[in-house]
């Protein structure tokens, strides 16, 4: 078969006497190369070490998307859907809370999750037909989920965990969007229906009633920022605005629609988070005189934090988010972020105020989680520390991340990169792994297997940050924006195709390049790191990339000398 680490179609393969069996959920113990198809690399989430090679001799489903433009438009089809359901769904929603609540509303409240559902439905409907089209002339067996089967999911965040990353949800998704279009060859095997209700318990007592004070202020809690600091930005927020409101309507969003091959709404509706239903919500909203409110970013999983915060909306109070980490300003296909936080009346920044091709009301402010680590850095351990990111192989949105396919070259990347290291280097290594997920590739297991002389990177990844020599990144994120303002010497290196940045990132990046920061293969950062390793500071300290480092700062890790307070109080009675 073709080798899975390339983003291209399988090669067809001989008609065989004995009927294959396309797998969309977990490989059975049975499987091998020869008898079963697999739909995508997660059928062997969990089951790695059963199926030693497998990513090698199993024949895979291609990636969906060929192109960062084939992302890009598939974020406009599945988010223009998701904006052309809301007006329904709120009718629905408004008819069960007997509630009359304004498009403004139920924008707020339900895009975060609605859109996570289409894109989502959109990436398996592009498998779905990728496989059809491959295989669609061989006979084969493939297992499916009925439609009665039931999940439900507590909030918008189980969505994410217990459905878009859950392989059983998925095989009733898959289930879902093949069976209207099974192929004449293909021979659907039903399995028995499952139910399956997700959920979390609330957080209650004084730390779930402080959390709910706090998100109730005008500036709520917000990391970097201590509680002092919520209550004296919250005093600058207080009072009516008269200034332009500048949030741009959903509606102004919409783009072209997307040609569905099954009933969307029947996982749609079923998936709707149980706490949409059951938050308590007014009859109506009577307008206020216009107010200002930061949201955090908390909001895109806690369901009724977010619908207080829409009912302010609907009472015309004009929004505010800021910046919580990497990735904005720099991906060139951004899913959810230009729709939900950069279209509201205003978006904090961590230093860029531009993100083409995205619009927004841009304000460049230096962050307290930045400004509490600005040039702390001091190498105490000796150690080179390599940080991974999150190898979730069932997407649940859209952006410029590896796809399912991509994230096997990925951590294969790391093994090129840790073998080319100099014996005596490698041994001070160690290595972060990220979050286990529920879809995730093995990660530190796989990794530190291979190489025994590079330990785990264990405890707070700040603290390792701060006082290792040398910090490896294989993807861009917060950790890179947290490294460049400590002033810790840092390395990176991803492959740019999976990895895709906009404009003014790529040219922020050529010059890291130019200096030895930045590379484009493993190798190249292995090679550079074996000339400075000797020295590191030296290199680090050294003007150009000083100057470098300064620069990218100045662009998307800005700090400012003294205290941030009266810029932040300036800034928000301006708003």
């Amino acid at each position: 078969p073709a080798g899975p680490s390339r983003n291209t179609a399988p090669r067809a393969q001989p008609h065989m006497t004995q009927r294959r069996t396309l797998v969309l959920a977990v490989a059975p113990d049975d499987a091998t190369p020869d008898t079963h198809l697999m739909a995508g690399p997660w059928c062997f989430h969990g089951r790695e070490d059963a199926f030693p090679d497998w990513d090698t001799r199993f024949t895979f489903g291609p990636d969906p998307y060929a192109t960062g433009d084939e992302v890009a438009a598939a974020i406009d089809e599945a988010n223009s859907y998701a904006i052309s359901r809301i007006p329904d769904l709120g009718l629905r929603l408004g008819a069960h809370h007997g509630a009359d609540l304004p498009r403004d509303f139920w924008d707020l409240t339900l895009f975060p999750w609605l859109t996570l559902c289409c894109q989502m439905l959109h990436e398996r409907q592009r498998r779905v037909q990728d496989m059809i089209r491959l295989w669609g002339n061989e006979e084969l067996d493939v297992p499916l989920l009925p439609g009665d089967c039931a999940f439900s999911f507590e909030d918008s965040h189980q969505f994410i965990l217990a459905g878009a990353q859950d392989q059983l949800f998925n095989w009733w998704v898959f289930s879902r969007i093949l069976e209207p279009q099974l192929p004449a060859a293909w021979r659907a095997v039903h399995a028995d229906p499952v139910t399956r209700h997700s959920g979390a318990p609330a957080e209650s007592g004084l730390r779930g009633l402080a959390r709910r004070l706090l998100y109730a202020l005008p500036f709520p809690r917000i990391k970097g920022f201590s509680t002092l600091q919520s209550l004296a930005f919250s005093m600058a927020l207080l009072g009516p605005r008269t200034c332009e409101d500048r949030t741009i309507p959903l509606a102004q969003l919409k783009g072209r629609m997307p040609v569905w091959r099954f009933e969307p709404d029947g996982i749609i509706l079923p998936s709707i988070p149980r706490a949409l239903c059951q938050q308590r919500l007014p009859r109506t909203v009577r307008q206020r005189r216009p107010r200002t409110r930061i949201v955090s970013v908390g909001s895109y999983h806690d369901d009724a934090y977010r619908m207080r915060v829409a009912l302010d909306r609907a009472a015309g109070a004009r929004l505010v988010f800021i910046q919580h980490g990497g990735n904005y300003g720099h991906i060139r296909e951004s899913a959810v972020v230009p729709y939900y936080e950069y279209r509201q009346h205003a978006f904090v920044t961590w230093g860029w105020t531009s993100h083409a091709p995205f619009r927004g009301n841009y304000v460049p402010l230096p962050h307290g989680q930045l400004d509490r680590i600005k040039d702390s850095h001091v190498d105490r351990t000796g150690a080179l520390v390599l940080v991974g990111a999150e190898m979730s192989l069932l997407s649940y949105r859209l952006d410029s991340r590896p796809q399912a396919l991509q994230w096997l070259d990925y951590r294969r990347d790391k093994a090129r990169f840790l073998a080319a290291l100099p014996d005596h280097v490698r041994t001070s290594a160690l290595y972060r792994p990220y979050f286990q997920t529920m879809s995730g590739l093995d990660d530190a297991p796989w990794v530190l297997r291979r190489f025994a002389d590079v330990g785990r990177c264990e405890g707070s990844l700040d603290e390792h940050m701060l006082g290792c020599r040398l910090l490896v990144l294989d993807h861009h994120g917060t950790t890179l924006e947290l490294a460049m303002a400590a002033n810790t010497p840092t390395v990176l290196f991803w492959n740019p195709e999976h990895w895709r940045v906009g404009r003014e990132t790529a040219a922020a990046l050529a010059e890291l390049a130019a200096v030895g920061i930045h590379h484009a293969t493993p190798d190249a950062a292995a090679a550079h790191i074996c000339r400075i390793w000797p020295d590191v500071q030296g290199w680090w300290q050294s003007e150009p990339v000083q100057q470098a480092r300064r620069n990218w700062c100045a662009q998307y890790a800005m700090t400012t000398p003294g205290s941030i307070n009266g810029i932040w109080l300036d800034a928000l009675r301006g708003l």
